[in-house]
């Protein structure tokens, strides 16, 4: 017999998970308001997919943090979280150590086994370059694996290269960021939710809550057109001594003059918006995922994802007051918002 289930997925996206923690918050103030009830956003949901900072959010709901709770989190935890120890180049920018102190004050102790609404978390395992994802018990195959705190997968998930080390878990190894894999995961939430309607999509309704769409990618397209490793793995800020000498690399410049303009260069000594090549990875894919979850589930389908008004990278902690006004839902989306849930 089908079920009726009803999944909600959340993208990746680092400080942008800001986004989505506040288009949550309101509707979940708006549906309490319209059906006069008091019900956590995530309870109204049979299956909760995240990825990286939807990760994060998805744990939350899963064990029934209110949306208000996880977005007040994140109003704090994001300023603390992003605060460099280095630049990236030759070791992880971010410690993961706030992180872990906040995860662990919200997520406490609760496990796979102990989530109140079911819960998928994507991550990649970087030794096989396979995806892993950590399912709380809706298959019995998933039962020697429910002991994983939430805590850990949490870090796990939002472990991007160059931004934070790799994580172990408690059965899982050397684990990245689930967006090199599903940054839109709701095609995994898909998935599953047919594997448990028996492979049926009658009565799968799926709501994607993206982290804002890019009104153009954060990183130096001319610079992309001829480039090389370093290109592609750093967009390296135009007015610093490093671009300095990658240009003169370029322009074939002696070792003499190359070292002398660094030395006598009063710009600063390197600087980077982020990672071209990763940024590109998670978007695509991203956009992917959309096209073909909303051909699969046509009307049981809908898709919030604002247009942001400049571009953010994914640790543009001054960037963040630019999302605020970008979360409110429209009639139409909490129309089919009412009709999904």
């Amino acid at each position: 017999m089908e079920k009726k289930i009803k999944v909600l997925s959340l993208d990746g996206g680092g400080v942008r998970g800001y986004l989505s923690a506040k288009i949550l918050k309101n509707l979940e103030e708006i549906l309490n308001k319209e059906r006069n009830e008091n019900i956590n956003i995530g309870q109204r949901f049979d299956l909760i997919v995240g990825t990286s900072t939807g990760g994060i959010i998805a744990s939350a709901l899963s064990i029934g943090k209110s949306a208000k709770e996880i977005f007040e989190l994140y109003e704090t935890l994001i300023p603390d979280v992003f605060k460099p120890i280095s630049n990236g180049t030759f070791e992880p920018k971010y410690s993961n150590k706030i992180l872990k102190e906040n995860l662990e004050r919200i997520l406490e102790n609760n496990t796979l086994a102990t989530v109140i609404t079911n819960l998928c978390i994507t991550s990649v395992d970087v030794e096989n370059s396979s995806p892993r994802f950590h399912k709380s018990g809706y298959f019995g195959r998933n039962t020697t694996r429910l002991d994983e705190k939430l805590v850990d997968l949490a870090l796990a998930t939002s472990a991007a290269p160059t931004y934070f080390p790799l994580i172990n878990t408690k059965h899982s190894t050397n684990l990245t960021d689930g967006g090199m894999v599903a940054n839109n995961p709701s095609l995994v939430g898909l998935i599953d939710a047919m594997q448990i309607n028996n492979h049926s999509l009658n009565g799968i309704t799926l709501i994607s809550i993206g982290t804002g769409e890019q009104c153009h990618m954060p990183y130096d397209i001319d610079s992309l057109k001829n480039g090389g490793k370093i290109d592609w793995i750093l967009d390296i800020e135009k007015h610093t001594k490093i671009a300095q000498v990658k240009d003169n690399i370029i322009k074939g410049y002696s070792k003499w003059k190359i070292c002398k303009d660094y030395i006598f260069s009063k710009e600063e000594k390197f600087s980077s918006k982020g990672s071209p090549i990763l940024e590109l990875l998670m978007d695509s894919q991203s956009k992917l995922a959309h096209f073909q979850t909303q051909f699969l589930l046509q009307d049981n389908y809908l898709r919030i994802n604002p247009k942001l008004s400049i571009s953010i990278e994914l640790d543009s902690i001054d960037k963040i007051d630019s999302l605020k006004n970008l979360a409110d839902l429209s009639q139409p989306d909490l129309n089919k918002i009412n009709k999904l849930i």
